[in-house]
């Protein structure tokens, strides 16, 4: 019983990187439509699909570490990006 209550649950690296990429999609929300935007967004629901996919295939420490670095990259374009539209 105790092991299905288990597996039942999200890792925490799965909830934090859903956290992170659910972080950039409200961003993204709240900026003006854009082709930028746009694209950011494909990449976060991309990013996104991939994560959820780890409650179903565990994934090697490279395929997680290498989500995570792009989920990364993903705030640090989109921190550039909102500089860009509000002129600082």
């Amino acid at each position: 019983m105790r092991y299905l209550a288990i597996v039942a649950l999200p890792s925490r690296r799965l909830a934090l990187a859903r956290a992170a990429i659910e972080i950039v999609l409200r961003r993204l929300a709240a900026m003006a439509p854009s082709p930028e935007v746009d694209e950011l967004r494909l990449r976060a629901e991309d990013y996104l699909q991939q994560a959820q996919g780890w409650a179903h295939t565990k994934p090697t420490v490279e395929d997680r570490e290498s989500l995570m670095k792009r989920v990364l990259a993903l705030h640090v374009d989109v921190a550039r990006l909102e500089r860009q539209s509000t002129g600082t």
